[in-house]
């Protein structure tokens, strides 16, 4: 990773790499100049890039540089203004993510081929998952211009035919427990870190190339739920149900005498509610984390705890929305691997997730008097389904497990896998 030295031979490229250098600089000051701040998603993902550089086995005085460029930028960036601490936690972690990005971008111009290659393998994706997060929040943005009513109703409802309302139960929990609702929420909106740090994590230190497979599994992830977001439009609880959330919930003996029909929303409202990408995204990052450290492995396992915690009891979500999540999620990660040796078992995989995925959104819309016969008959469904989900991840990945599956043979493979499940 040594920066190359320059001697009297390499003067001819002194001012290139000199430019570049100025031009990067300026670039990435103009991006913490101009990004925005009073969201979190941003500044989480951008402060994912220090993940990236860490993984890269920086020198020491690459770290100093990297310590000392991230102080710096507290000079170029607007901190919120909003007394939000979660705000201000991105804040401050995104100036370490600035500081990657600068230092990873120097380390390009200014070191030779093989280091080159070994420094764009950690930046390129950091980058990618920035305009990721950028794109997918604009798109969030006019997702309720396309359904104006919400299907709501039926969400609430089906949940309902459980016996009682697990998004209220849980948000009264959270609301008096402090300390859990601090955790539950920093988890959901720090989603893009995590994303980062398990995709940096998948990319061996001394990758000479980008690797895409956790990548793939990520966008893809993202693009079929947005597209599922309008078969049965929701955006839960706390929005369709107002200040009823958490403390007051339509009891099950009146379920049958519920008004089932389409809402109006405001459409500045994300129609994002089923499936949930959040929870689909936190089960993808623990799967994919098979051959991390103990300690990572379970911090992730607590990271989507408490994304089932903070999903439900934050209102953004019903109960049938997680659970839709995880055959959909089993689709994707199937989808992602069937460049890998065991192909049949993955195409299966995928074929079951996709069938399920579509049999819950079919019993969502149309299977209430069905559902409502006894709340054994959700509760028996979700079962099945977690426990198939779960049993058909292990089986189509099993002899995957001591293959290289980072990433496909090449670029044009792992984006033909994405194509065709698309």
């Amino acid at each position: 990773m040594a920066w190359e030295k320059l001697r009297v031979a390499q003067f001819n490229s002194l001012f290139p790499r000199l430019a570049a250098s100025i031009v990067w600089t300026a670039l990435v000051i103009a991006g913490a100049y101009l990004t925005n701040f009073d969201e979190p998603y941003l500044p989480f993902v951008i402060a994912g890039a220090f993940a990236f550089f860490l993984r890269s086995k920086p020198s020491r005085w690459e770290i100093y540089g990297w310590l000392f460029s991230s102080a710096l930028f507290v000079k170029a960036i607007h901190l919120s203004a909003i007394p939000f601490w979660v705000l201000r936690v991105a804040s401050g972690f995104s100036l370490l993510g600035f500081g990657a990005i600068l230092l990873l971008g120097l380390r390009i111009a200014w070191s030779d081929r093989e280091a080159q290659e070994n420094s764009f393998a950690f930046l390129a994706p950091a980058l990618i998952l920035i305009v990721f997060i950028l794109t997918s929040s604009n798109v969030l943005r006019i997702s309720g211009s396309f359904n104006p009513q919400t299907e709501d109703a039926w969400l609430y409802a089906f949940d309902g035919s459980l016996g009682f309302q697990p998004s209220f139960a849980v948000g009264r929990v959270m609301f008096t427990h402090l300390f859990l609702a601090r955790s539950a929420f920093l988890t959901y909106l720090s989603l893009p870190f995590a994303m980062a740090v398990v995709c940096a994590w998948k990319t061996p230190p001394t990758a000479k190339r980008i690797s895409w497979h956790m990548l793939i599994v990520i966008l893809l992830a993202g693009v079929g739920g947005w597209l599922l977001y309008n078969v049965v439009p929701g955006t839960g609880p706390i929005y369709a149900s107002g200040r009823d959330f958490p403390w007051r919930e339509i009891a099950y003996k009146d379920l049958p005498r519920f008004l089932v029909r389409k809402i109006s929303l405001p459409t500045s409202i994300p129609r994002n509610a089923m499936p949930s990408l959040h929870m689909g995204w936190a089960i993808l990052l623990y799967w994919n984390s098979k051959g991390f450290p103990r300690r990572l492995r379970f911090a992730l396992f607590l990271f989507l705890i408490l994304t089932v915690v903070a999903t439900l009891g934050g209102g953004q979500h019903y109960l049938i929305d997680l659970v839709v999540s995880l055959p959909f999620v089993l689709a994707v990660q199937s989808a992602s691997s069937l460049g890998c040796p065991n192909k049949r078992r993955h195409l299966m995989a995928l074929v079951v997730g996709l069938g399920a995925t579509f049999g819950w959104l079919l019993m969502v819309r149309f299977g209430l008097p069905f559902a409502m016969i006894s709340p054994a008959v959700p509760w028996t469904l979700i079962l099945i389904t977690v426990v198939a989900t779960i049993w058909l991840h292990g089986w189509s990945s099993k002899t995957d497990e001591n293959s290289a599956i980072e990433e496909p043979p090449s670029m044009p493979s792992g984006l033909a896998a994405a194509s065709g499940h698309n």
